[in-house]
């Protein structure tokens, strides 16, 4: 499948990492393929804040973050009150193997650290197809 570059344009982003090198990176990565808005959040709680006021299409968050989680994050997402919110496509990304880790089997798709573009690409594709508008 190939997406138009109005479908970039019209995509919004959340990216959560409590690396700020890699938030640089990911908005490097995103702006590359078009991604329209990209919003950068360092930890969970700035996240949920910035999810509710800004609506985005898409979250990808790293797992493991200081004190709370990626999947603390999309537990949260989920318990939300506004039907979109709990529906928010989740790409969990990590530089553990997933083995390793606890994941949920909510999350739109997995990436391992470091990502490339046409990983993220791949992942974003696939996670928005079937996303309510």
């Amino acid at each position: 499948m190939s997406w138009a570059a109005d479908d970039w344009k019209k995509l919004k982003v959340a990216v959560v990492d409590d690396s700020r090198a890699v938030r640089s990176m990911m908005k490097l990565m995103l702006s590359s393929l078009g991604v329209g808005e990209i919003f950068l959040y360092e930890n969970v709680s700035e996240a949920m804040d910035g999810i509710e006021k800004k609506k985005p299409d898409l979250v990808i968050s790293d797992y493991y973050m200081v004190p709370e989680t990626g999947l603390d994050l999309l537990n949260r997402l989920r318990q939300s009150t506004e039907e979109l919110t709990r529906a928010l496509p989740f790409l969990m990304m990590s530089g553990y193997e997933k083995s390793d880790t606890r994941f949920s089997d909510e999350i739109s798709g997995y990436m391992p650290k470091p990502v490339t573009v046409d990983l993220v690409k791949h992942h974003i594709m696939s996670a928005c197809i079937d996303r309510p508008e």
